[in-house]
């Protein structure tokens, strides 16, 4: 499998349920992913979804949004002399994934909405994912739990060939090794054996790095 080609769609799939949920339109020509007029917060309004995309597709793409931001997913581009700046230079990783998990000891799957805007909070994530995310089964909103509260967080989504993970927080201290392995775990008892993969940078890059994931390729986000 090309677990690079296979983040990039886990990315686009985690869009088109985002959108679907907030009720917003989003076109794609298998090039590029565009979004309609509205688009929620921490997300792109233009992804590449292949390589070779020109940068002017990418410009045309973007004309009816003059503020917003473009998901390069294969680092090709240089969006600076266009009026972008670079907001994340990241890093796709890919896990061959987990078999014959237990579930981790404190995590639990979010079912009710008090409990997700506990956690939007806390993430500082507000709206971003509407609570009819709960009655479905493609995005499972993961919490881990102190005396209830949650303290830890992320999101496992079905990818189809893999189990894409995004969103990874904690409320303390930063999340380490033992926290990724555990969230290993709960992908491995979501999906069995499927590979995981998710985009990171900075402190968060080097904790699925020590817990078996590889790099892929970068993703960089361009914002204007």
């Amino acid at each position: 499998m090309d677990l690079l080609a296979a983040a990039v769609d886990a990315s686009r799939r985690w869009y088109d349920g985002i959108f679907a949920l907030h009720g917003l339109p989003a076109a794609s020509d298998g090039r590029l992913w565009v979004a309609g007029d509205e688009v929620p917060p921490f997300h792109s309004a233009v992804k590449t979804l292949v390589r070779g995309v020109g940068v002017d597709a990418v410009l045309d793409a973007m004309e009816p949004h003059p503020r917003g931001s473009v998901a390069d997913s294969f680092g090709e581009f240089d969006l600076r002399p266009h009026g972008f700046e670079l907001l994340i230079d990241a890093t796709w990783v890919g896990h061959p994934g987990v078999t014959g998990a237990s579930w981790p000891s404190g995590w639990t799957v979010v079912r009710d909405a008090d409990l997700l805007a506990r956690w939007w909070h806390l993430h500082d994530y507000d709206g971003v994912l509407p609570p009819p995310i709960l009655r479905g089964e493609d995005f499972r909103v993961l919490a881990r739990l102190v005396d209830g509260v949650p303290v830890a967080g992320a999101v496992v989504h079905d990818a189809g060939r893999v189990a894409g993970q995004s969103n990874l927080w904690s409320s303390g201290d930063p999340l380490g090794p033992a926290d990724a392995a555990e969230l290993l775990a709960c992908a491995g008892v979501l999906h069995p054996g499927r590979p995981v993969t998710d985009y990171a940078w900075g402190d968060e890059l080097d904790v699925l790095l020590a817990v078996g994931f590889e790099p892929l390729g970068p993703q960089r986000i361009w914002a204007r």
